[in-house]
């Protein structure tokens, strides 16, 4: 019998590239290196301004005219309908929503989350009744808490059962699936040697 996969959760957000970049490597990855992704959604927004303040994402109205998805909100909710329709169609539409966004550059509105959700193979109806749910919104400020709790920061933030978890930050996607696995591998060995090594941060050039 072949060994259960190790899971790995990972926090992230439609609104960022980087989590978009992230989510690419982990599909890489995933089969090689026997890993199965738990996919949890953290709002960068909320941890950024509604620290302090008591404003809250998932309390907040859905401004249909945002190409940011009322700053997350739309396309967490959508996340929400999507996973709960299997996790093979919920990662088929988590994909396909960054890569809608982040590679091709469409905004985070209802009807893109339709569309992809379409080209996922989801059910719409049950899809569009699922949307209007607000168990969905309880769905998110749980998970993002969870995250909080962790002192997640920024996404995406993977977990591993060794009990380590950082941000995974890259500013291109790798060549192919072995230079994934070598640096997916790499980041992860980075942590459990050196559990005492913090931060490793490249300075930015200066730009004109």
């Amino acid at each position: 019998m072949a060994p259960m996969a190790e899971t790995v959760v990972a926090y992230f957000d439609y609104l960022c590239p980087f989590a978009w970049r992230g989510a690419e490597v982990a599909d890489m990855v995933a089969v090689p290196l026997g890993l199965t992704f738990e996919w949890r959604h953290f709002s960068i927004y909320q941890a950024d301004h509604g620290a302090g303040n008591g404003w809250q994402l998932w309390n907040a109205p859905i401004d249909h005219d945002d190409p940011m998805g009322s700053r997350g909100l739309q396309p967490f909710l959508a996340s929400c309908a999507a996973r709960r329709q299997g996790p093979e169609g919920f990662d088929r539409f988590r994909l396909g929503l960054l890569r809608a966004r982040h590679a091709e550059g469409r905004p985070l509105h209802r009807t893109t989350s339709l569309q992809v959700a379409e080209a996922a193979g989801l059910r719409l109806a049950r899809f569009e009744a699922d949307l209007a749910d607000p168990e969905l919104r309880t769905c998110l400020a749980q998970e993002h808490h969870q995250g909080a709790v962790r002192d997640v920061f920024g996404t995406p933030t993977f977990a591993f059962v060794s009990g380590h978890l950082a941000y995974f930050r890259v500013r291109e996607l790798p060549v192919d699936e072995g230079e994934a696995v070598r640096l997916f591998g790499a980041f992860r060995d980075l942590l459990e040697r050196y559990p005492y090594l913090e931060t490793v941060r490249r300075p930015r050039p200066r730009r004109n």
